[in-house]
Order: C-alpha cells, then structure tokens, then sequence
C-alpha cells in the first residue's frame, strides 16, 4: 500500500476544449470535400485529441515503500531535503526567474501548487526536484 498517490488528471474543461478544437480542425480540413475526405478528419482528429488527454491521466505520483515515483523517475526519499510547498506564485517563480537548468521538473499546466525537494544525495548533479500536485501538503507531509 502507498503512503500517497494521486492522479494526474486534466480538468475536465480541457476535455471539452480538446474535443472542441480537434471538431474546428477537422471542419478546416473538410472544408467542402466530398467522399472519404469529407469523414476522415472528423473520425481521425477527435480520437486523437482524446487519447492525447487520455495519456495525460495515465500519469500519477506516489510515495510508497519509502521510494517518491513520478513519471520518468524514482528515489528513495533518503536522497533529498526537507520538501518545501509552494503556492502558484512561487510555482512561476521556480519554473522561471528562480529555475536551475539542472533540476527535474514534472509540472503539469493545471497545477496551480507543487513541492520543491532539495536534493542531498551528494552523488547526484541535481539541485532539486520540482513535483506539481492539487494537493501539496499530503504529498509534502508524505515525503516527511
């Protein structure tokens, strides 16, 4: 059993507009054909819009047997810092201004929190990790 996991899910106004914009592509690209090429962009373009944000809920990250997972990566929490919760004005600040070129970053456009994870491990180049989350006090007082 995991100490904390939770999905990385789109809001749900993202599925509307994915659907929206992938039915105004494929009218662009019907534009008054007839036959074969009348249908396919409306059968192609939707699905494709949908199962692009389908992956996107594929995505979670989990603290479980004293190891953090998040897509691409994994390390036992032995290997960093006290985590720092951040609210969204900080999240700009650490995806912009105040950003380390080497630093692993998984935040997704949504996320309007995250937690900042110095990293310890003296064998490791990375300075810290920068998880976004919905609710960063669990995953923070997880990782605790």
């Amino acid at each position: 059993m995991s100490d904390y996991t939770e999905r990385w899910r789109p809001p749900a106004w993202w599925w509307l507009l994915g659907l929206g914009l992938s039915v105004g592509a494929a009218a662009e690209l019907h534009a008054g054909a007839d036959g074969w090429r009348a249908v396919l962009p409306y059968l192609l373009l939707p699905p494709l819009a949908l199962g692009a944000l389908l992956h996107l809920t594929r995505q979670e990250v989990r603290v479980e047997n004293g190891q953090l997972h998040v897509p691409g990566a994994r390390a036992p929490l032995s290997a960093f810092g006290p985590p720092q919760v951040l609210d969204k004005k900080a999240l700009q600040q650490w995806r912009g201004p105040r950003a380390h070129r080497d630093a692993w970053v998984r935040v997704r456009p949504w996320f309007r929190g995250a937690v900042l994870l110095p990293m310890t491990d003296p064998d490791d180049d990375t300075p810290y990790w920068l998880i976004g989350s919905r609710r960063p006090e669990q995953l923070a007082a997880a990782l605790t």
